[in-house]
């Protein structure tokens, strides 16, 4: 039980000091007061952060691993390319028209 929370603390440090940090900001008051568009971001910084830290404990990946560029295009077959399509008449010598050299 021990070991295994050892682990969880050492493998999400980054998530505990920024979540602490967001703690911090949020809860503790200033001696200015605090503009409302600041109060709405940190908010938000909270509700983002608690989305990526559920994310992390439910799959073990970071966030991160969701923006990642993952696409299989290379792998794919190409399309066929269209012969003779409606307008190659247009854009070929078929036309009558000579060719520039």
């Amino acid at each position: 039980m021990i070991d295994s929370l050892i682990l969880f603390f050492k493998y999400n440090q980054l998530y505990f000091f920024s979540g602490a940090v967001l703690l911090f900001l949020v809860m503790f008051p200033t001696k200015k007061k605090v503009s409302p568009k600041t109060q709405k971001a940190l908010y938000l910084a909270v509700a983002i952060w608690v989305i990526c830290f559920a994310y992390r404990i439910n799959t073990g990946q970071d966030i991160i691993y969701l923006f990642e560029k993952k696409d299989n295009f290379g792998n794919q077959s190409k399309p066929s390319q269209i012969k003779g399509g409606p307008f190659s008449k247009y854009y070929s010598n078929d036309a009558g028209r000579k060719s520039k050299k």
